[in-house]
């Protein structure tokens, strides 16, 4: 049984006059969620030239020298509370990756930073091409001349092949 039929008096019904005070879903906006739950003015500094290098610093570094960014000096069980969390997460992700014998996320990286490979196509094609032309229009000379340049043109094509 639907909220309004015929003869309902529970609820009110939407009329120009009786309308939400917020249309819509409301607006969820992450940052103004970190600002209110942290405390801290969220403004992002890293530009997409900085994140790419530090990629390129985390690829070409070996497991030793990324130790620091992530464990925290004082306790190595923790991660170091001054590496960004996407930094400690890329890292981890070439740990796993490692460990298990995978290129994943090295290649992902890759892409990335150099972009991804093209590929080449190379095809033979053979294409059809019908004649749309009325050739009843043409005299026996012409019929003659427009054959004899078919045959040139054929015989062109099977001197390539």
């Amino acid at each position: 049984m639907a909220l309004f039929e015929k003869g309902n008096k529970m609820g009110h019904r939407f009329t120009s006059d009786n309308q939400p005070k917020r249309k819509g879903r409301g607006k969820f906006s992450v940052l103004s969620y970190i600002r209110q739950t942290t405390g801290k003015k969220v403004d992002p500094q890293s530009s997409k030239e900085e994140i790419l290098k530090v990629i390129q610093h985390i690829y070409e570094s070996s497991p030793a020298e990324l130790e620091p960014l992530m464990k925290d000096p004082n306790d190595p069980t923790k991660p170091n509370a001054n590496t960004p969390m996407w930094v400690l997460n890329v890292i981890a992700a070439i740990n796993t990756d490692m460990r298990y014998g995978r290129t994943s996320t090295i290649e992902m990286l890759f892409d990335r930073v150099f972009g991804k490979a093209t590929q080449p196509i190379e095809a033979d094609v053979n294409a059809q091409v019908t004649n749309t032309v009325d050739l009843s229009v043409l005299t026996t000379e012409e019929l003659l001349q427009y054959n004899a340049l078919l045959e040139k043109i054929t015989a062109g094509k099977n001197g390539k092949e």
